[in-house]
């Protein structure tokens, strides 16, 4: 089964870090004066952390515990999927779908982390 989370985490690091690579190009453009204004700068900047964000909690999330997760990471997991499930919630499709997409690394990882923190 970790294998199996390790294979999710992985693939869900290159689509986020794809997603940062596509921000980065509308950032490119808002600046260029391309977009749709000064909020279009924020806009990407903003997508291109999250995303960047996310590829790196995929990419912690790879690692082999020795005894367990540690706490700090089981929080991380959390907050990340508290973060997609709001997104779920948020007024633009696109926002909707990443949110959707983005519950599986997160609620498996944490899900896994609990299980082996469990006493036995």
């Amino acid at each position: 089964m970790t294998a199996l989370i390790r294979i999710v985490n992985a693939f869900f690091a290159a689509l986020f870090l794809a997603a940062a690579l596509v921000s980065a190009g509308f950032l490119t453009a808002a600046l260029d004066g391309l977009g749709r204004g000064p909020e279009a700068v924020w806009l990407s900047s903003g997508w291109m952390a999250l995303m960047l964000l996310f590829a790196a909690l995929c990419l912690v999330n790879l690692r082999k515990a020795g005894a367990g997760p540690p706490a700090a990471l089981i929080a991380a997991n959390l907050a990340a999927l508290l973060l997609a499930a709001a997104g779920l919630f948020a007024a633009e499709p696109v926002i909707r779908w990443i949110g959707g997409v983005s519950l599986l690394p997160f609620a498996a990882t944490l899900a896994a982390a609990l299980a082996a923190r469990r006493p036995a």
